[in-house]
Formats: structure tokens, C-alpha cells, sequence
């Protein structure tokens, strides 16, 4: 029996931060070169609701245009003809930003069977809604509130998550540790 793999999508599946980063630098008159806090509104120092706004006004591009990370799409179609269930829970909101999403698996040829729009909420919930074995995220806070449920997190590395992890979060540097991790627990 294969094992029930939760997966985020910014940052994890999509190569978003560049663009965001990009648009950002664009936006902002800036020359930021990377993005070090997940709190964006702290690296371009401007207030969350001018951030919010800017992700609003440009959701469609921002969400359509990364490519999906080096490794990613091989592995998912990987697990999945291994026999392993794939959810996507992402902090995507419903609605517009669901249907984005959706085209953007599809352009990308990723399958999607089951995707929870958590919309900023805790992920937790769908973590037990699936039953889930491990997940794969990039936001630390969302790696300890799933390993605290005993459930075993992959962090894939990036700047805004450095630092010393607790027991029950592996940070993995790229998909080919990630799948030689999951590997592992088979």
C-alpha cells in the first residue's frame, strides 16, 4: 500500500518566489535579490495590506507563470504510478486563485486528484481530513504544527526557512532528497 504524500504548491511544486521576487523588485522600485523572510511585507517594508493588495491586483500572473521546481513533476508521476496518493494542500484561497491553480497543473501536465484550498488557514486540518503520512512544505511555521501531530515533514530548503529544525522536520535541499526520503519509508 502506497503512502498518502501531502504536498504544498508555492515554493514546493511551482517556482514561484522568483517571480513573485521579480514582480515585486518591479512593483516596489527595488533590488531585492531574495526573499529571506516568508513575511514579504517585511523585505519590501511596506504594510501586509499593501502586499495583499499587490498579490490581489496580480494573482493570475503570479500564479500562472513559475515553472514547476526541477524534479517535481518526474517525481509526483513517479509516486503516483507507484501507487502512492498525492493531495495538494496549498494557502491558495477558493475561488479565482483555485481556478488558476487548477490550469496551472493542467499546463504543467501535473495530475490532481484530490487539492484543498486552505486559503491561509492551518494546513492541519486536511492533514487529518486525508490521513496523511508526510507532508512537503516550505513555511516553517506550517512544518511544526504538522510535525506536532506526529506526522513526519520534508521542509524544502529555501532562504526564508533557515535555522535549526526540530525532530520530526528533514529539510531537504532539493526533489531528488525528497524522493530518495520518501523512498525510504516505503
Amino acid at each position: 500500500m502506497g503512502l498518502k504524500i501531502g504536498l504544498d504548491i508555492d515554493g514546493v511544486v511551482a517556482d514561484s518566489f522568483p517571480i513573485f521576487r521579480r514582480e515585486l523588485n518591479k512593483h516596489y522600485g527595488k533590488d531585492i535579490s531574495r526573499i529571506d523572510n516568508y513575511d514579504m511585507s517585511k523585505v519590501y517594508d511596506v504594510g501586509w495590506g499593501d502586499i495583499s493588495a499587490f498579490f490581489d491586483q496580480n494573482v493570475e500572473y503570479l500564479f500562472s507563470e513559475p515553472k514547476p521546481m526541477k524534479g517535481s513533476v518526474e517525481t509526483i508521476l513517479f509516486w503516483l504510478k507507484a501507487g502512492h496518493e498525492i493531495v495538494f494542500v496549498t494557502a491558495r484561497k477558493c475561488g479565482f486563485e483555485e481556478k488558476i491553480t487548477m490550469e496551472w497543473l493542467k499546463k504543467n501536465n501535473i495530475p490532481y486528484e484530490k487539492t484543498v484550498f486552505a486559503g491561509g488557514a492551518s494546513k492541519t486540518f486536511a492533514v487529518r481530513e486525508f490521513s496523511l503520512d508526510i507532508f512537503i512544505d516550505d513555511f516553517v511555521s506550517n512544518a511544526l504544527e504538522i510535525a506536532a501531530m506526529s506526522v513526519p515533514v520534508l521542509l524544502l530548503d529555501a532562504p526564508y526557512n533557515q535555522g535549526k529544525l526540530p525532530q520530526g522536520i528533514k529539510r531537504c535541499y532539493n526533489w531528488e532528497e525528497i524522493r530518495c526520503e520518501i523512498d525510504k519509508l516505503k
